[in-house]
């Protein structure tokens, strides 16, 4: 066996880095199937040491899960039908470009889960980073298994049983996906395009506020801050004072920000892993390539 498994941090309760996997691993069962078993434990896993490529990237994700077309067209990679490609270049005519505390910068996301805009959460997804920037740019993950685990029992058992009605929109249509104050001074082509379309292609779903991870049985907070607009059966007030609580209590857990280097992938398990992008600096170019894992848990339905 040429690659090793080891703890991401001892700071953290999730998270697994393996170093030096390469290509022809993957073409044992027993190799996968261990692959499959630290996902599944620690929602996390980081891959060094072995040089990234499309087709490697491809071909470790679907260890996992079948890999899938994205369902939002304007981000899908032009080569690479398996890939979505997410190109943050502030200083190009077809880019965003945003103000993050009065800061000029690109490639911000706010604490998210992918596609729970729509009925069907997939599974997770590989990324692997072509161009990074000097600073910024980091990818941060929250596991909320671990943010279940600390509620308080009392909001254990109030969220348990809740759903949370999702709608995808401009940023300032999630009251709760940041506590940075956050300005688009610009909207791109591929943003505008998905706004427009989203009353027609992406009408509002509902998502459990709890779910059980089938393998294991632990329960996981399942809000996703970004795309939260209310909690279903509860009144104005007492919805958004929930919502307040929990996203607060998201925000303030253990978090990993990933710092990327040459060669490095990330799984992430979007079941039950909340991730998020810092601001890069307003003058570079940072490009993402990403695989879509299908598989989903089956609780999300469009609303009546």
């Amino acid at each position: 066996m040429t690659f090793t498994f080891e703890k991401l941090s001892n700071d953290l309760p999730f998270g697994c880095l393996v170093t030096g996997l390469k290509p022809h691993d993957l073409e044992l069962e027993e190799t996968r199937q261990r692959l499959r078993e630290r996902w599944e434990i620690d929602g996390l896993v980081i891959f060094r040491g072995s040089r990234v490529t499309p087709d490697y990237q491809v071909a470790l994700s679907e260890c996992f899960a079948e890999t899938i077309i994205h369902p939002v067209r304007e981000i899908r990679h032009p080569e690479h039908e398996k890939l979505i490609r997410l190109v943050s270049d502030p200083q190009g005519e077809d880019e965003d470009l945003i103000e993050v505390d009065g800061v000029p910068g690109c490639g911000w996301l706010p604490w998210h889960k992918d596609i729970i805009f729509t009925e069907k959460l997939n599974h997770g997804g590989i990324l692997h980073a072509t161009k990074f920037t000097s600073t910024g740019g980091e990818t941060g993950y929250v596991d909320q298994i671990d943010a279940y685990d600390r509620l308080p029992d009392e909001l254990k058992q109030r969220v348990d049983g809740l759903e949370v009605v999702y709608k995808f929109g401009p940023v300032e249509t999630s009251p709760w996906c940041a506590r940075e104050a956050v300005r688009y001074v610009k909207t791109g082509p591929a943003n505008r395009s998905m706004y427009e379309r989203a009353e027609r292609d992406w009408p509002p779903v509902v998502h459990p506020l709890v779910f059980t991870q089938p393998a294991t049985g632990r329960k996981a907070l399942n809000l996703s801050p970004r795309f939260a607009q209310y909690i279903l059966g509860l009144d104005k007030a007492e919805s958004d004072a929930l919502l307040t609580r929990l996203s607060n209590h998201l925000w303030d857990s253990p978090a990993y920000y990933h710092k990327w280097q040459p060669d490095e992938m990330v799984l992430w398990d979007n079941w039950r892993m909340l991730h998020r992008v810092t601001p890069g600096p307003f003058d570079e170019v940072r490009i993402v390539e990403r695989t879509t894992l299908g598989g989903d848990y089956g609780l999300g339905r469009t609303l009546a």
